[in-house]
């Protein structure tokens, strides 16, 4: 048994909880240890107990040696005494349930903020597959501008699987020209030209990387002025990036930087990162006061400032980061370009 879930079983004895069920598979891969891609139920009663499709038996028996595994056969069974609950449960779910039961999602998203040592060595893993993806968009610039966006974003994931991602962590966001004035921009089979937007990210064993990186493909000074702008907001936040800032707070401080063009800011700094590409916390100036978040060492999170002019193009750089007592350790090691 592992200390996630000794310290899951330890809540639940605090909190009075006797029966938990846990559907999301973020969540069950956090405790398992080990990503498991089948249908899956870990109920925690006095010991965990992980339910499995009858194909999977035999497979989850001999990778989760730590834990009693049971074919499923009902809901009913699952829900049988049920009274703790993640909050992202479907409705429809709730008919099985015939008494009071607590939310344990915020316990959980407690416990997944703080990266243990081998959640992290997996994480830079994901970096390092992402980054050889992005240092080859940098190393090939002649090459890629012969591409349409398409085309690049089979040449990344290509990479990345090659490399050893199972999938990308989320739709690749590989756009040029004007989209890039868009964040979440999706490609197409327009030809790449002027400035070129790459968002990515890799999934090794279940954990996820995100980096970012804004290529100028033609000599306009307003693109230039707007990327060393972004380039300068990055390395402000990195300079109070540590153990003690509030997520709020380090969000303030690059949107106050960015002056007359805070406006053009139109997301928030950052987000954490793990078993899903977007988790707690997230460094946002929308923040109301009850949900701040003081960084902790062990957090890993992203710096993503950016600037969109409407109808002409934008500007994202983003890295991924390890919160240490000090200060941080940037995971995502990738070329910078400089203009």
């Amino acid at each position: 048994m592992n200390n996630r879930i000794e310290g899951f079983l330890k809540y639940m004895e605090d909190e009075g909880i006797k029966k938990a069920v846990i559907l999301k598979k973020e969540n069950i891969n956090y405790f398992l240890g080990k990503y498991f891609m089948s249908f899956s139920v870990l109920v925690f009663e006095e010991q965990p107990c992980l339910y499995v499709g009858k194909l999977d038996k035999d497979y989850a028996e001999e990778l989760f040696n730590f834990l009693e595994v049971r074919e499923f056969k009902s809901w009913e069974e699952i829900f049988k005494g049920c009274d703790g609950v993640e909050k992202e449960l479907p409705i429809g779910y709730l008919k099985y349930i015939n008494n009071e039961y607590k939310i344990i999602s915020d316990k959980i998203k407690e416990m997944r903020m703080i990266k243990d040592k081998e959640e992290i060595k997996l994480i830079k893993k994901a970096a390092e597959i992402s980054d050889k993806a992005i240092n080859w968009v940098f190393n090939n610039l002649d090459e890629v501008k012969n591409l349409n966006e398409y085309e690049l974003v089979a040449e990344i994931e290509y990479i990345m699987k090659k490399h050893g991602s199972i999938k990308p962590a989320f739709d690749s966001i590989v756009v040029s020209g004007e989209k890039t004035s868009f964040p979440h921009a999706l490609p197409t089979k327009d030809r790449i030209e002027d400035i070129l937007l790459v968002d990515i990210g890799a999934v090794y064993e279940g954990y996820c990387s995100d980096i970012t990186r804004t290529f100028l493909l033609s000599d306009y000074e307003e693109m230039k002025k707007i990327y060393n702008l972004v380039y300068e907001a990055k390395e402000l936040a990195e300079e109070h990036l540590k153990e003690g800032i509030s997520a709020k707070q380090i969000d303030n401080i690059v949107r106050e930087f960015f002056g007359d063009y805070k406006e053009l800011f139109i997301h928030s700094l950052g987000h954490g990162v793990g078993l899903e590409v977007h988790e707690e916390p997230r460094l946002s100036n929308k923040l109301k006061d009850d949900e701040d978040i003081i960084l902790k060492e062990g957090m890993v999170v992203t710096i993503e400032p950016g600037l969109y002019l409407k109808n002409k193009f934008g500007v994202r750089i983003e890295d991924l980061y390890l919160v240490k007592k000090n200060g941080f350790e940037r995971l995502s090691k990738a070329e910078i370009p400089e203009y």
